[in-house]
Parts: structure tokens; sequence; C-alpha cells
């Protein structure tokens, strides 16, 4: 996706798969950061908090990229990390997963309401 238009990589982002985790802890520590920002701040931001070495974080960051979320450039011997992907949209689109799963649960009777206070405690841990 390096070197596509923003616009280009934006339409062709899918919103509606949520990202794991480990992806969505590097999407967001790229989102908060300012712009383009390099693999040692990613290390700092979230990967040693999670005890990953570089090359795991990295792996992390090809997949970012692969899926349209983010760009990289290369400058000197440092990798810089751009996002293309909204983080507005993006939560929009988990959020209403979410909601709809929940109608659909809570619709069957799979789900009482103290499983529902549940899941909404464990979110906002999460988010």
């Amino acid at each position: 996706m390096a070197g596509a238009t923003d616009v280009e990589n934006k339409s062709e982002i899918n919103y509606e798969k949520k990202l794991p985790d480990a992806e969505f802890d590097v999407m967001k520590a790229i989102w908060e950061g300012t712009p383009p920002v390099n693999t040692a701040y990613l290390m700092e931001k979230v990967g040693r908090d999670r005890g990953w070495k570089a090359s795991t974080l990295i792996s992390f960051l090809v997949r970012l990229e692969d899926r349209g979320y983010i760009t990289s450039e290369k400058r000197g011997k440092e990798r810089y990390y751009t996002p293309v992907a909204e983080q507005n949209r993006y939560m929009q689109s988990v959020t209403e997963q979410f909601v709809h799963l929940m109608n659909t649960l809570y619709r069957d009777k799979s789900l009482s309401e103290g499983d529902i206070d549940e899941l909404l405690e464990w979110l906002k841990t999460k988010y």
C-alpha cells in the first residue's frame, strides 16, 4: 500500500473487520501520536508494555499496512508510519457491530441483563 494516495487507501480499508487486540493497540498508539511516528516511538508506547521484540512489532505494522490502515516510508535507517484509517470511523464500525450482536443475543434471550452489564464493564477496560 505504500505509495498509494490516502484517498485510494481509505476506500480499500475494511472497517467492518475488527482488528485483533494487538494490532488495535498498535493502531491506537499511531492514532495517539503525532504522525508520522517511528518504530522506536511505537516500541515505547506499546511494545515494551507487551514484552514484544522489535520484530514482533514490525510484523503487526506490516499487517496494518497490508490492510491499508497505515502507510510507511523509509527515511535513512528509520521507517515512519502514518495513519490512513480514520479512528472515528473504525470505532463507529466496531461499536455498530457490537450493538447489533448484543441486540441479536438479547432478542434470542441468550444474554441476561447481568451478562450485558458484565460485557459493558469489560468494554470500558478495552476501549
